[in-house]
């Protein structure tokens, strides 16, 4: 190490105001400023570092961004961090407790542990941890039809825990009469708005839907103020701006939600792809030109979503002219940031869009898919160990895929199994079976690695 180099680490451990030299040291309040800031790169920066060394604080700073990443991954990173930090931190269990109740898909097994450390943290006066232990109860359609939650919540008023109100709003949404509660939700709402900033797109909402521009001009004027003092992160400007351009909701605004995402494009990369998803939805908004424009500027932000949706684009031929090669180099991009684009690279393989089939990418891409969550990847490898382009027919691996598709609710994954099922020997079930067991096994663990599951790909050609 330099001199300076040891200069720098031992200025780090004396006095952080003799760092004027040494200012590409990491730094706990500069990465919680840049948190709240939105600048979310130079947060993981500084959070990464001092993590690696060792600091509890850091490790759950840096599971908390991490888990906003859309790559699995990444996901199983930030959980694993939590875990680690139990029994050095008091607030692990409920940021834990709070992944597992947001997870798309949790097992059995990860909602009762979810439950069970929101229910801790919530019994040690934790009140952050009644919303999402009220999420992963609402998972539980015989809670939510049975009269248990509504009595439960009534029951958390009564001990004085705000948080139990807008507990109701979820509820009402979970059972499908939010509207006829639309009044009981405004007047929750604008008395917690200053504590509860989601509250801001349900107001926006609700004023949109009757056509209110009075007041929604002054929520949009508050939501601004509070976004210029630092109150509010650039996620809920962008939630704000999804409201107001949804014609579901009531006569839209798309020019108010354009400033806003527009607002927020210098420290919110995804901003970016609302820009881009306006000019679609409402062409007066742009051409195609700026269409692309918004996206290249997302991802040279660094937007895996930006990627996304130009190799989408570029796939469809629909907006933009046809072109699989551009299609295939967004996508490639957009790893390992959107799942998604596994599904879509291996259909493009399996078409031989680019040129020959490439049976051997398909196979990767959609694997990665399909043991990710993704459904129309198990439809997809049914359909290509079916129909045998570029690889050998299987109709074992075919109709296990297909069971797959239909036990994740495709209906098409019957349909399949159904023309499957007469090519299959009567020993063939046990192969069946066993080949089910492996794929449910295998997608009940962490996320493997490209190269794990191309090495596993091999010994289905």
């Amino acid at each position: 190490m330099s001199r300076s180099g040891f200069a720098c680490g031992l200025l780090g451990s004396i006095s952080l105001s003799l760092l004027s030299g040494c200012m590409t040291l990491p730094d706990l309040q500069l990465a919680k400023q840049a948190k709240s800031s939105g600048d979310l790169a130079t947060a993981e920066r500084n959070y990464r570092v001092l993590a690696e060394q060792g600091y509890v604080e850091a490790q759950i700073g840096l599971a908390d961004l991490l888990v906003r990443s859309p790559s699995v991954e990444q996901q199983a990173r930030a959980e694993a961090l939590y875990r680690q930090a139990i029994g050095r931190s008091a607030v692990a269990p409920v940021r834990l407790g709070k992944w597992l109740a947001s997870k798309p898909l949790p097992s059995p097994a990860e909602r009762v542990e979810a439950e069970q450390l929101l229910r801790q943290g919530l019994s040690e006066g934790d009140n952050s941890a009644l919303l999402p232990l009220l999420q992963v109860q609402l998972q539980d359609p015989q809670r939510v039809n049975g009269g248990e939650l509504e009595r439960q919540l009534a029951q958390w008023q009564e001990q004085g825990i705000g948080e139990a109100q807008l507990g109701k709003i979820l509820l009402y949404r979970a059972r499908g009469d939010y509207s006829q509660h639309a009044g009981e939700i405004e007047r929750t709402c604008e008395s917690w708005l200053a504590q509860v900033s989601e509250c801001y797109v349900e107001l926006a909402g609700i004023y949109q839907g009757r056509g209110d521009k009075a007041k929604q001009q002054q929520l949009l004027e508050r939501l601004e103020a509070g976004y210029q003092s630092g109150l509010l992160p650039p996620e809920r400007l962008q939630a704000v701006a999804k409201v107001l351009a949804d014609s579901s909701v009531g006569e839209p605004a798309p020019e108010t939600a354009k400033a806003l995402y527009t607002r927020i494009t210098p420290v919110y990369a995804e901003a970016w792809c609302g820009l881009a998803e306006l000019v679609l939805r409402y062409p007066e908004q742009g051409d195609t030109e700026a269409l692309t424009g918004y996206l290249q500027q997302g991802i040279d932000a660094g937007s895996s979503r930006a990627a996304l949706l130009l190799g989408q684009l570029y796939l469809k031929g629909q907006i933009l002219p046809a072109d699989p090669h551009a299609a295939e180099k967004y996508l490639l991009l957009a790893l390992p940031g959107q799942p998604r684009a596994h599904l879509l690279l291996g259909k493009l393989y399996r078409e031989g869009q680019l040129a020959d089939i490439d049976p051997d990418k398909a196979l990767e891409h959609l694997l990665i898919a399909a043991r990710g969550g993704n459904p129309s990847a198990d439809m997809a490898l049914a359909q290509l160990f079916g129909e045998g382009k570029g690889i050998r027919i299987n109709p074992v691996y075919a109709y296990t895929f297909a069971v797959l598709a239909k036990n994740q609710g495709l209906p098409q994954g019957q349909l399949l199994m159904e023309r499957l099922a007469p090519r299959l020997q009567p020993q063939d079930q046990q192969q069946v079976e066993s080949l089910l067991a492996r794929e449910i096994q295998a997608r009940s663990g962490a996320q493997v690695t490209l190269r794990n599951q191309a090495d596993q790909a091999q010994g289905m050609l």
